[in-house]
């Protein structure tokens, strides 16, 4: 070390012993307003309840549960991944779910906000945004903040957003698989009307005894071939009106057969969606994974008052030294 900087630490070192009474007693004066500023008489504390959640990769009970072979399936029990926690997020953050938070906790009274105010929902929004807050972690999962006054509150509210997530995910996908069942309910009620109508023709065909026409020409053929070789020429004529009956009505009922097959199987289809629909809006699958639930906290949060106390007795301290640095200088200056 040079001889000027052990000069310089001198000169400091003289300087604060100096300067010791202003130091000491600005620094004493700071403390003291440092802690009864972050004393409950003047700041009210307040206490913070965590939840912890994941997002779960499908919510669909028909879709993970009751299809199979489904290319699309996922396992019902893995954890999601950072879309679904992105969705998650977005969730937590619906004006359906803080205004649902609002209504329950009664939380322009709690706030002392006047709900006729001219901008209330404004200072309400910043006093939530204040009290909330909803952060995506590097796990991927989601954690879930609340401040209050009261640590009971702020754990009740905490995990109520935790269990609104489902409520809201529900109420959305029931009012999609309501519209998706109109559509269903009227696709099947025009087959079915088609359905008894090809029924109906097919019932006028079978009159004029056509009932099975790849069968009944392979059974005519045959039973023509013999009489024609056993010389029986009244059967003959009789299994020749048979065909050209066959022939007459044969192409229809084949055509309408196709048709009632097809129509038939398009209908097993929509009905098959509608009871998958139904599972969706009657059964009941969790879209998170809890855990953490919130508990009443017992220390509180906010203020961290020795840090106030020391940052105050530091700046004092520092504040000082620097204006008593500029008055010997400002003094220095006028003595030359």
């Amino acid at each position: 070390m040079s001889k000027a900087s052990l000069s310089n630490s001198g000169n400091i070192l003289l300087d604060l012993f100096k300067w010791r009474r202003p130091l000491s007693i600005f620094t004493f004066i700071a403390i003291v307003l440092g802690a009864i500023i972050s004393s409950p008489l003047i700041i009210t504390p307040t206490f913070k309840a965590t939840s912890v959640i994941y997002p779960t990769t499908t919510n669909s009970i028909s879709q993970a549960l009751l299809v199979e072979h489904n290319p699309y399936r996922k396992d019902v029990l893995e954890f999601g991944e950072e879309l679904e926690a992105e969705r998650l997020l977005q969730i937590l953050n619906t004006d359906e779910m803080k205004n649902q938070i609002i209504q329950e906790f009664g939380l322009f009274e709690h706030y002392e906000i006047n709900p006729d105010a001219e901008h209330a929902n404004t200072w309400m929004n910043l006093a939530f945004n204040e009290h909330f807050s909803f952060k995506r972690t590097e796990l991927m999962s989601i954690k879930i903040e609340v401040l209050d006054e009261e640590p009971k509150l702020a754990a009740a509210m905490c995990n109520r957003m935790v269990d609104l997530i489902d409520v809201v995910v529900k109420r959305v996908k029931q009012e999609r698989a309501e519209q998706a069942l109109v559509i269903l309910e009227n696709r099947d009620a025009d087959l079915t009307t088609r359905l008894f109508s090809l029924h109906d023709s097919l019932e006028v065909l079978r009159s004029h005894g056509v009932l099975d026409v790849s069968l009944q020409a392979e059974r005519l053929t045959e039973y023509y071939a013999q009489a024609l070789a056993n010389g029986n020429t009244s059967g003959a004529r009789a299994l020749k009106k048979e065909f050209n009956n066959l022939a007459l009505y044969g192409g229809d009922y084949f055509r309408l057969f196709e048709e009632l097959e097809l129509v038939q199987e398009q209908l097993n289809i929509i009905r098959f969606e509608k009871e998958n629909i139904r599972i969706e809006i009657d059964g009941e699958l969790t879209n998170r994974f809890v855990i953490n639930r919130a508990v009443p906290a017992d220390k509180k949060a906010y203020p961290i008052r020795w840090l106030i106390v020391v940052f105050a007795g530091m700046s004092a301290f520092i504040m000082t030294l620097v204006l008593l640095y500029i008055r010997q200088t400002i003094s220095n200056a006028n003595i030359d």
